[in-house]
C-alpha cells in the first residue's frame, strides 16, 4: 500500500554550496513546480513553465547557488547556479511581505533534459490553496508529508529526499493573517527549509464530512516554532536571566500555495524574463487526479 507517489520524490532538488574539498554539502530544500503556459482540454498537450521554489532566506543575499540533481543514470549532477544577472538583477523573485519566507527560481527545462536529470514538477492542477480548503476537505488533523533533506542528510551519490509524516495542527484565519503560515505537527530541522508538504490522501471519512483521495500539494516548509526555556538567578536586584534554551516545539510553519501563485503572478507583471515552457508529456509532472484505490 503506497500512499506517497514514489514520483513526487523526483521532484525535490537538494540546495547548497561547495566545501573546501569541492564536496557539495546540502544546506537546504526546493522542490520544481510547473505554471500553466498553454491550457488544453487535453493533458497531454498542455505547456508548462518550471520554477523551482524554496525559502527566500535560502538565496537572500547570496550571488550563487549549488544545486544537487539526480540523473536518469542513477549518478547525481552538482550544477552551479548564479542568482543574479550580469547587470546584478535578481535572477529569483521573492514575496513581496517579508512574513512570507518564499522564493521562485525559474528553471530552463531544456537544460534538464539535456544533463539528463531525472525530474518531475508538480504542476499547478495539484495546488491545494488555503481559500479552497474547505470545499476539497481538507482540514486540521488531517495527515500530511513533509518532503527534504533534515540536517542536510542528502545522501552521498545521489539525492535520496526524507519523507516526514505530521498532522495539520491548526489551520484559522488568525494565525494565517499573523504569520502568513499555518501549522503541521511533524518533527521538522534544518536543512528541511523549502520542502513540500503533500497531502497523506485517503479514502475514509467521518460521516458528513468529505473523503479526500487526490495527494494536493499543500505548501512549503518554512521553519519551526521555538519554545524557551529561561533559568534565572533571584541573587540580582532584579532578577536576571542566567541561561537560555530554544527547543523544537515540534509544530512546523507551512507556508501556503496561494503566496507561491502570487509570486507567479508578480513575475509575469514585471515581465521578467521566462525559460522556454516544458511539455506536460515530456517532464511527467505529477497527476493532479491521483487517488487512493478502495
Amino acid at each position: 500500500m503506497a500512499l506517497l507517489n514514489p514520483l513526487h520524490l523526483k521532484s525535490v532538488v537538494a540546495i547548497g554550496a561547495l566545501n573546501k574539498r569541492k564536496k557539495f554539502t546540502c544546506q537546504a530544500t526546493g522542490f520544481l513546480v510547473g505554471f500553466l503556459a498553454k491550457n488544453s482540454k487535453d493533458p497531454t498537450k498542455r505547456a508548462y513553465y518550471v520554477f523551482l521554489v524554496t525559502n527566500r532566506h535560502v538565496f537572500d543575499g547570496k550571488d550563487g547557488a549549488h544545486l544537487r540533481f539526480n540523473l536518469q543514470n542513477g549518478k547525481s549532477e552538482v550544477v552551479p547556479q548564479a542568482l543574479k544577472f550580469p547587470n546584478n538583477e535578481l535572477r529569483w523573485l521573492a514575496h513581496p511581505n517579508k512574513k512570507v519566507d518564499l522564493a521562485l527560481l525559474n528553471v530552463n527545462p531544456q537544460v534538464l533534459v539535456q544533463h539528463g536529470i531525472d525530474y518531475i514538477f508538480f504542476n499547478e492542477e495539484m495546488f491545494a490553496y488555503q481559500r479552497d480548503f474547505g470545499r476539497l476537505g481538507i482540514s486540521v488533523g488531517d495527515d500530511v508529508f513533509a518532503l527534504g533533506f533534515p540536517m542536510g542528510f542528502a545522501g552521498i551519490t545521489q539525492n535520496f529526499p526524507y519523507a516526514k509524516t505530521g498532522i495539520i495542527s491548526r489551520f484559522d484565519k488568525e494565525l494565517l493573517r499573523s504569520n502568513k503560515a499555518f501549522l503541521v505537527d511533524s518533527s521538522i530541522f534544518p536543512g528541511n527549509s523549502g520542502g513540500p508538504v503533500i497531502l497523506r490522501p485517503t479514502n475514509t471519512a467521518l460521516a458528513n464530512t468529505k473523503v479526500v483521495s487526490s495527494a494536493y500539494l499543500l505548501g512549503a516548509i518554512t521553519g519551526y516554532l521555538p519554545y524557551r526555556e529561561e533559568l534565572w538567578t533571584h541573587q540580582t536586584n532584579p532578577p536576571t536571566v542566567v541561561s537560555l534554551e530554544r527547543e523544537h516545539s515540534g509544530l512546523s510553519f507551512v507556508v501556503p500555495m496561494d503566496y507561491v501563485k502570487q509570486i507567479f503572478g508578480r513575475w509575469i507583471k514585471a515581465k521578467k524574463r521566462l525559460e522556454k515552457a516544458q511539455e506536460s508529456n515530456g517532464g511527467q509532472p505529477a497527476a493532479p487526479d491521483i487517488k487512493t484505490s478502495v
